[in-house]
């Protein structure tokens, strides 16, 4: 039979309040037995002790005070029993209940003491933790008490410790009802919001990933339905980006192929000739299936690791001049002004070239495809704090600031982000981005608002140039 975590957690309750009551309820018990048995031991002597001095004081001696003690202290019923020298202890009638006896100066027992009569020299080793009488200054005998507690205790003594007894089961009883209910609150309080994440992981895994639990504490169990909000909006965004991408890549690839079947199509019924225009359009739509396949591994590849870096040091400004005269015509033909801004003493970075250049050219290419004509687009570099900046701004559509967070990642839609003049999907950032990061550095971007412009800087730590020479 399954036990559910609440039953746990109360019998878990339970059982330290039993062992602790248990514990406390033995000790106490044990406890009260010896300070009660401890203090008819210290009244005892006490009585004893007064008696001796009175009978010293008034007699000048204590001979005959054995006679004396039975007639003046609490006479028994019954003359006292004195012990054996072989089965020591107290006297267990009379007035001597809790003594092993009383000696003199000269350790001769006054009363019965060990099985030694009264007269009788008691060795002296056997008188250990006595208590000495004294009048004027002058010790005349000596108490014996019984710190073994041998003796038995009295009716009433034995009340009031099977009194003191119930008290104790009675306040145990109370201390383990408390520690149930308490259990049980506590166990119900812990446990709400451990079945909310727990009906919520049932529903995520039924697929419904929209998918939040209140936070209700600041301890672990609130940093734990935090994290379970975070997972669940993570997967919720990953799922509309999975949707995405299979539309996007429905879209981009049904397009060519439709543009490529229909002319083969028109071909073999022979309704259109095969001319040199025709078979460029056929191989641009070929050429826009390879690249797409080609970022696609690209992507992969780096995001598992196994594509090919060789870092080498190069100068910013010289990767940056390769790829302004290469588009510069480019620019020029669509009317876009293209800058270059990249002096020539700006610190090295370890790249790797053909990678940083992809990288330059992907930016350029989308800074191009969304620059209007008039438009400038700059390509700069900067040294900031051992770091150096690589910037590729325009002034064209912009990035709307709701999507700026997320223009790197992975299959968002570029015409969701920059406008709606592409229908392509946004796979160039985030190869930029995973390319980036996988020389060890930075990329973000920055926009003021929708037709603001925007910019992508990408950011290596500098170094020696020494080392590049």
């Amino acid at each position: 039979m399954k036990r559910s975590l609440q039953s746990k957690l109360i019998l878990t309750y339970l059982a330290v309040a039993l062992i602790t009551v248990v514990l406390v309820s033995v000790l106490i018990r044990l406890q009260s037995s010896k300070s009660l048995m401890n203090l008819v031991v210290e009244q005892q002597a006490a009585l004893l002790h007064e008696s001796v001095q009175a009978y010293y004081t008034e007699n000048g001696t204590l001979e005959g005070f054995f006679n004396y003690y039975l007639q003046t202290s609490r006479p028994a019923p019954n003359p006292p029993q004195i012990n054996s020298p072989d089965k020591p202890g107290g006297m267990e009638t009379g007035g001597f209940r809790g003594l092993h006896g009383l000696v003199d100066s000269q350790y001769r027992a006054l009363i019965p003491t060990f099985g030694f009569q009264v007269g009788q020299t008691v060795p002296r080793e056997m008188i250990r933790k006595a208590i000495p009488v004294e009048v004027d200054g002058q010790t005349v005998a000596w108490i014996l008490p019984d710190t073994s507690f041998e003796f038995k205790l009295s009716a009433e003594e034995e009340l009031f410790l099977t009194r003191t007894t119930l008290a104790i089961g009675l306040a145990a009883l109370a201390g383990v009802l408390a520690a149930v209910s308490m259990g049980i609150l506590l166990a119900r309080g812990l446990l709400k919001p451990i079945r909310r994440l727990t009906q919520a992981s049932q529903a995520l895994a039924r697929g419904d990933l929209q998918q939040q639990v209140p936070v209700t504490s600041q301890d672990e169990l609130g940093l734990l339905t935090a994290t379970f909000n975070q997972m669940s909006a993570d997967l919720a965004q990953a799922d509309e980006q999975r949707k995405r991408l299979t539309a996007d890549i429905t879209h981009d690839l049904s397009t060519p192929l439709q543009i490529i079947s229909g002319y083969i199509e028109m071909l073999e019924e022979g309704s259109v000739a095969l001319t040199p225009q025709r078979t460029e359009i056929i191989k641009t739509e070929i050429e826009h299936l390879r690249r797409l396949v080609g970022d696609l591994s690209n992507l992969t590849q780096v995001e598992s690791g196994t594509l090919e870096i060789q870092v080498l040091p190069l100068q910013p400004a010289d990767l940056l001049k390769r790829v302004y005269l290469a588009y510069q015509p480019i620019a020029a033909r669509q009317g876009v002004e293209l800058a270059l801004e990249a002096p020539e003493n700006l610190p090295f970075i370890a790249v790797d070239e053909g990678r940083m250049l992809q990288v330059l050219k992907n930016l350029l290419e989308n800074a191009l495809r969304y620059t209007p004509e008039g438009g400038k687009i700059s390509l700069s570099a900067a040294a900031e704090r051992a770091r150096v900046q690589l910037r590729v701004s325009d002034n064209g559509s912009g990035i709307e600031a709701e999507d700026l967070p997320y223009v790197f990642d992975r299959f968002y839609r570029a015409d969701k982000a920059r406008g709606s003049n592409s229908g392509k999907m946004g796979l160039g950032l985030a190869i930029c981005k995973a390319l980036v990061m996988a020389q060890n550095g930075t990329i973000t971007a920055e926009s003021a608002g929708k037709d603001q412009g925007a910019a992508v800087v990408v950011s290596f730590a500098a170094v020696d140039n020494r080392i590049a020479r």
